[in-house]
């Protein structure tokens, strides 16, 4: 029988010390000691996990180890040991097996955790970490729609559907999702995470905040906006004025389609 690894087996405690690196709290503050970035403060020490997107070691095979829970990241991650003995974190994809071989290159077999070209994968196929930058969150994943001469066309996980040059490498699987706890319990355990007391607009007088001032809790008739006037609830950010030519179909679209 086949061993997986599973969630219940998530390595809490210290990580590999040389895979990390010293991280910098500046609570919230520019180089000029003024805050820009506010309600945040204090925390418990944390350290980097330097994980290896790129796959670089090509060809080399590797067994996984442990699954680790990473503070920085909602996604557990997969800690590897190559075949030479050098260690390396990588995500934590789902149903990894712990007596077969990972590996990353053109020839890798399909399977969960190896890294191949997005030519070499078959339609239909599940993938994440494409390129190193995309689908990287806790039990995110894309899927291979069609491919052509040059170009691979994915369905994100927002819906989006989207284009990449087939030389760019993904990892089969989806990624390992590991339980998020909503609940904090105290106050205490927020300022472990680096987050510092928020007062609410309302509460505030007008001369401080656009909410402020009126009578009982409302916020004077307006959206929910910043101290500043910048709105809180989501808005558009992508440049109308940049050319989007690998988007072939974007998520408004999709969603329409549902409703």
């Amino acid at each position: 029988m086949q061993y997986q690894l599973y969630d219940t087996l998530l390595w809490r405690h210290i990580p590999v010390h040389k895979l990390t690196s010293a991280m910098i709290n500046s609570s919230g503050r520019n180089n000029r000691g003024r805050i820009t970035a506010f309600h945040r403060g204090g925390g418990v020490p944390r350290r980097y996990r330097v994980v290896d997107f790129r796959r670089r070691f090509y060809n080399i095979p590797a067994i996984p180890v442990r699954f680790e829970r990473d503070p920085n990241r909602s996604a557990p991650l997969c800690l590897l040991c190559y075949s030479n003995g050098v260690l390396s974190y990588i995500l934590g994809v789902r149903d990894l097996s712990a007596t077969k071989f990972i590996y990353s290159g053109s020839d890798s077999p399909l399977e969960p955790g190896n890294a191949l070209p997005l030519s070499k994968i078959p339609i239909g196929y599940f993938i994440h970490n494409v390129g190193g930058s995309y689908i990287r969150g806790n039990g995110q994943k894309a899927q291979i729609l069609r491919q052509t001469n040059n170009m691979t066309v994915l369905r994100m996980p927002s819906q989006e559907i989207r284009s990449f040059v087939n030389t760019t490498f993904a990892t089969i699987g989806t990624i390992q999702k590991s339980r998020i706890l909503s609940n904090l319990k105290k106050a205490g355990r927020s300022r472990w995470q680096n987050k510092r007391p928020h007062v609410r607009g309302v509460a505030m007088n007008p001369v401080d905040h656009p909410h402020g001032g009126g009578e009982g809790k409302t916020s004077g008739g307006r959206p929910s906006c910043s101290p500043w006037g910048i709105l809180t609830k989501g808005y558009k950010t992508r440049n109308p004025r940049k050319l989007m030519r690998h988007i072939l179909e974007p998520r408004s679209h999709a969603i329409s389609k549902i409703k």
